[in-house]
């Protein structure tokens, strides 16, 4: 649900306001949800046969969500925004090149091997079920829908709302027919969609595309899942790492909590041309630390797994929980670069819209 400006009392006083609107509608759908879905797999170290779960400490109840709600302390962010103009992305890359567009949120394009490859899509107006509940954005896509390149594939990190945007989704397979890569789970939610073409998969499976010699691995993050609260952890949630035929790998991180899970990725996948990180989000740090990197925990996974080049995405694009200035991931990160002895230049924040040729090895 929406929290609109304001800070302190006055953000938790229409917080209420707000849950007490939607709350109806909020009882239909869990119960819907509650009786009509659940993952039919068998368990295993991150499913207990009826939910996923982190094989970490940290998940939080719904109790730990409600006193992290009352204490939020919310600051203004700007009602809108508008963004210097980029132009438009080139249709198709090659010759080696690797071309990354931050379009907002945690939607990049990424162009290798002649293929255009887009993350966790979302051009809505709001992160959520209708066009009049959700987060509202705070600034246009970088890269408008007509302007965006043929895409041929799409990698989902979960289901929550500001990652998984059905009308943009419906638009991009209409259009596209892409192959749609998502965790556990989510295919069922696609299809009830009329989305086709999706391809499920747990941590650590690989799907090598026979057609374009390009590999797509889902890889474990510490986060979790639902589109509704008490119907949560019904799909799998993680990241990807995709293998371009020269040998050189990208890493999109989705949603994540640091973890130990970062040291079997670095273990597994050790060229890592690009890591694409989320650095926005991440307050109060005692709730949100098993769900969201903050800009030093980025960095230090930056540094952990070698990478050539890490980008900076899940910020300023909608007020989910405003808790920090709009800014504020900025000077974090800044902050976090120094500490660690990272030259700005391995690390970008892009504008939106921007799009930048990633470095060789």
């Amino acid at each position: 649900m929406m929290l609109e400006k304001g800070g302190g009392r006055t953000g938790k006083k229409v917080l209420l306001i707000s849950l007490a609107a939607v709350i109806p509608t909020i009882v239909v759908i869990i119960f819907v949800s509650s009786v009509t879905y659940k993952y039919p797999g068998p368990p295993s170290d991150h499913f207990d046969g009826s939910c996923f779960f982190n094989p970490e400490s940290g998940d939080h109840s719904f109790m730990d969500m409600l006193k992290w709600t009352w204490e939020m302390e919310t600051v203004s962010w700007p009602e809108w925004l508008d963004d210097p103009k980029q132009p438009p992305p080139v249709e198709r890359i090659d010759d080696g090149r690797l071309h990354v567009t931050y379009v907002n949120h945690a939607t990049v394009l990424i162009q290798m091997d002649g293929l255009n490859i887009l993350t966790d899509p979302i051009w809505s107006r709001r992160a959520g079920p209708t066009s009049w509940i959700g987060p509202k954005r705070v600034r246009s896509p970088g890269v408008i829908m007509e302007a965006l390149p043929g895409i041929d594939y799409i990698l989902i990190s979960h289901d929550h709302y500001d990652h998984l945007d059905v009308p943009t989704m419906k638009t991009i397979v209409e259009r596209d027919h892409p192959t749609v890569f998502a965790g556990l789970g989510i295919k069922a939610l696609l299809s009830d969609e009329g989305i086709t073409g999706v391809v499920e998969m747990d941590w650590w499976q690989r799907h090598k595309s026979d057609l374009d010699s390009i590999a797509f691995t889902f890889v474990p993050a510490r986060h979790g899942s639902g589109r509704w609260p008490f119907v949560e952890n019904r799909t799998l949630w993680g990241g990807f790492i995709i293998e371009s035929p020269s040998g050189d790998q990208v890493y999109y991180a989705g949603d994540t909590g640091f973890g130990a899970f970062l040291d079997s990725i670095h273990n597994r996948f050790t060229r890592i041309r690009l890591a694409i990180l989320p650095i926005g989000n991440y307050e109060k740090r005692w709730f949100m630390k098993s769900q969201h990197m903050n800009p030093d925990d980025a960095v230090k996974v930056h540094r952990l797994l070698n990478a050539r080049q890490s980008v900076g995405m899940h910020f300023g694009t909608f007020a989910e929980h405003p808790e920090q200035t709009i800014d504020a991931h900025e000077k974090a990160l800044s902050e976090a670069l120094e500490k660690y002895g990272v030259p700005p230049s391995q690390f970008w924040i892009l504008e939106f819209g921007e799009g930048r040729d990633v470095p060789s090895f």
